[in-house]
């Protein structure tokens, strides 16, 4: 049981609360200081312009706006998504609706309420790093100092620049806090209903919250049940009851977000799992490190910034102090323990705890060769940044730190060493002060970017100018961005997009247009794909269009280059509006099922002139020029595309087109072209890789050819082509390599030439032909 700690005999609440208030004031001067113009109009800045940051503002602001429920219908037209999924804090915001719509109007000030709710959200930490710390014995000045620096010291405080919902200091301490009150004894019914209740509140504001409340107190459950190794039975009761704790707001939010969602296909391997992690160096070297400059930068000392923690130098010392230790105590033969490092049972159990989280934080064990196990445990998938996980570590050993500092001083002091006392103290505080303070400057930088995207106050000027050029927005139906934008759970993934997606934002929350595309890595797979599909070939019908009505889309296009398929939408539009940075058109949806109509025509006048025949296939050229596989003989497939079977592998390389094969081929321009499942177990599309040598024999060139911004989809499989000069004095070969592969349908042919692959589905240069549309 947890017992008070070991430096003050009286936990004192009236000094506690004078201290608090202090606290309270002082961190609001210094917010005063550090946002002085957003206080005075909240709703002018954008803390960053950055398309992440962008988009959080708009998904709150937007919601608060138009929607109600659980149901976002601003982007991924016409089908929207949930609120849990899109980054838009939705506890806060279904709260804030409520006010809206039965206490005061507030939904034109999504970008201000946004903006308040971050910075005072960082003051709010402070009373519970202060009372944790006090909890732990130390006086009132010296845990008002260490609350303040570790509050300004915390990673999370440069998230304020994108990831908004991250900002939230107070939920870690606050669970930290909740938990210590709880192991108390005194009134567990109540501390452990705040605690619960906290992890709710934290997971309905970010899954990352409520992943971290229970992974933190299930480590505690851990250490505790190796604390009581030999008597648990005793034990038994106490760790079932925190095991509920731990586990109940995550089975709730889980369960809950699972009962209201109406999509069933969202990714659930989302990239970054290996790569967004911590390690030791980001906990322990701050940023921008001169030593890591003067090693020439190396490898083994970079890190993610996904992982940063940095825990400040006198963190770093006290570490290294207890290192060499530990390395002394292994050579000294039992003449010295670790114990007076260790002092205090209930920090150490903390301090345990915190390491087996930071231990997870850097993908351990699942980096280093159990890779599996995150497959058996599904919810870990979900969390691309571990290294988030490493904030628990920066709280719990700073706090370590300054009860393992102040109790030095105080026992420098009481020997008699006042002045090594107090050049310890001067130093740790300075040092720490420092690390504050630059953080703070580094996390604060160009954070005062003028709103003029979300600015209610712009809203009027904007739909007038819309007016002067007659465009009356309640004629379409939704907006699309040009240069496209949208991810498919990070398998098919276009940014180039993102300004003219800001621009499509802007739009949308002056005039209440949804978006039809999404940024969304957990976005339903078959409605992102769908979404990508309305750039595709005419080929390919449109599968979107089914849910969609009849009113034309407004295309909002920057002055960046487009693609071939995105500049025949633009020419197929009527020009609405051109401004300095941005153009409008209006774009019929009639034209797609035109153009695919006329694809079908044009495939039909072409059946005559395709005379060579050889098998299956139908061609207007040599038909010893063209390769066509089907991959029919293979078994065991996972998808198919076409036909009986496909290439699949679960992991590996397999050759598409040897050498051999390219080697009968005549000098000339190829089209080269195949299927690609896009299969959601892997975060990752397979890649297909073309081999160069030349006429010695020498390795001269490895083409990576485009896999993840392609829009001819269909049936969850994506077109992979691209165009080569073959030369007979060189030498090539195509593979395709990677994680659960499935590839079906390849096709090389003479650049130019048309090529028909007879069956049930036809095939017209690689493109599926319905049997029945073709005439013979």
């Amino acid at each position: 049981m947890w017992k008070p700690g070991n430096l003050i005999k009286q936990y004192n609440m009236k000094k506690n609360l004078i201290s608090v208030l202090i606290l309270l004031l002082t961190g609001l001067i210094i917010t005063f200081f550090l946002f002085k113009p957003v206080l005075k109009e909240p709703g002018n800045y954008l803390f960053s312009l950055d398309g992440d940051a962008v988009k959080s503002y708009f998904n709150f602001s937007y919601y608060l706006k138009y929607d109600e429920g659980i149901r976002h219908d601003g982007i991924n037209y016409p089908y929207g998504d949930h609120l849990q999924y899109i980054n838009s804090h939705p506890l806060y915001v279904a709260i804030l609706k409520f006010v809206d719509r039965h206490i005061v109007k507030v939904s034109d000030y999504g970008p201000a309420i946004l903006n308040l709710s971050m910075i005072f959200s960082l003051v709010l930490a402070l009373p519970f790093i202060f009372l944790i710390l006090r909890k732990f014995g130390l006086p009132p000045w010296y845990s008002v100092i260490i609350s303040l620096i570790i509050l300004y010291m915390t990673p999370q405080f440069g998230r304020i620049q994108g990831h908004f919902e991250m900002v939230y200091a107070f939920f870690l301490p606050a669970f930290w806090y909740l938990l210590i009150r709880y192991r108390e004894g005194r009134r567990p019914l109540l501390w452990g209903s705040l605690l619960v209740f906290a992890g709710l509140v934290g997971g309905f504001t970010s899954a990352y919250y409520v992943a971290f409340y229970s992974i933190f107190i299930l480590a505690v459950l851990l250490v505790d049940l190796w604390r009581n190794r030999n008597k648990l039975r005793e034990y038994l009761y106490e760790g079932l009851r925190l095991l509920l704790i731990a586990l109940v707001p995550l089975v709730m939010v889980k369960g809950l977000v699972s009962l209201t969602d109406w999509v069933d296909d969202r990714p659930e391997n989302p990239w970054g799992f290996f790569i967004f992690h911590s390690n030791i160096f980001s906990i322990f070297l701050p940023p921008g490190s001169h030593l890591q400059e003067a090693l020439g930068d190396p490898r083994f000392m970079q890190f993610q910034w996904e992982g940063r923690a940095y825990v400040g130098l006198p963190s770093v010392i006290v570490a290294m102090v207890i290192v060499i230790a530990f390395i002394y105590s292994l050579f000294s033969r039992g003449r010295f323990r670790m114990s007076g490092f260790f002092p205090d049972k209930n920090l150490n159990l903390f301090l345990v705890a915190a390491f087996i989280v930071l231990l997870f934080s850097m993908c351990f064990p699942f980096k280093y060769g159990l890779a599996f196990l995150k497959d058996w445990i599904t919810p870990i998938k979900q969390f691309r940044a571990l290294g988030r996980f490493s904030w628990i570590f920066y709280y719990v050993f700073t706090v370590y730190t300054a009860y393992f500092v102040f109790i030095t001083y105080r026992s420098l002091g009481e020997k008699g060493h006042k002045l090594a006392a107090f050049l310890l103290l001067f130093f740790v505080l300075g040092a720490w002060t420092i690390d504050a303070g630059l953080n703070t400057r580094k996390s604060t930088r160009n954070l005062l970017n003028p709103n003029k995207i979300l600015n209610y106050k712009l809203a009027a000027e904007y739909r007038e100018m819309l007016e002067d050029a007659s465009v009356n927005t309640a004629d379409y139906q939704a907006i699309i961005s040009l240069p496209f934008a949208s991810t498919c759970g990070d398998k098919l993934l276009f940014h180039e997009g993102i300004p003219a997606f800001s621009k499509a934002m802007e739009c949308s929350y002056y005039t209440g247009l949804p978006i039809l595309q999404s940024f969304s890595p957990r976005i339903s797979f078959s409605q992102a794909l769908s979404s990508i599909q309305m750039l595709a070939d005419p080929a390919i019908e449109k599968t979107r269009l089914e849910d969609m009505n009849e009113k034309p889309l407004l295309v909002i296009t920057t002055r960046e280059r487009l693609k071939p398929q995105e500049k025949w939408m633009t020419d197929h539009s009527e020009l609405l509006l051109e401004k300095k940075d941005l153009l409008f058109y209006r774009f019929d949806i009639q034209n797609y099922a035109e153009s695919h109509r006329e694809w079908k025509d044009s495939v039909n006048m072409l059946f005559p002139a395709l005379k060579y025949r050889a098998g299956e296939l139908q061609t207007d050229t040599v038909p010893d020029l063209v390769i066509s596989k089907h991959f029919d003989d293979l078994a065991d497939p996972h998808a198919v595309f076409r036909g009986n079977s496909s290439l699949y592998m679960k992991k590996g390389t397999s050759e598409l087109i040897g050498t051999g094969e390219f080697k009968q081929l005549p000098d000339g321009h190829y089209d080269i072209s195949l299927w690609i499942f896009v299969d959601p177990r892997t975060d990752n599309m397979p890649e297909v890789l073309f081999y160069t040598w030349d006429a010695n024999g020498k390795f001269t060139e490895r083409q990576k050819w485009n896999n993840r911004a392609e829009h001819n989809v269909w049936n969850n499989w994506v077109r992979v082509d691209n165009r080569v000069l073959l030369n007979r004095d060189q030498s090539y070969k195509l593979e395709i390599k990677g994680k659960y592969v499935s590839a079906d349908e390849l096709l090389l042919q003479p650049a130019g030439s048309n090529v028909y692959v007879r069956g049930e589905m036809g095939m017209v240069n690689n493109f599926p032909f319905e049997a029945g549309e073709q005439t013979d």
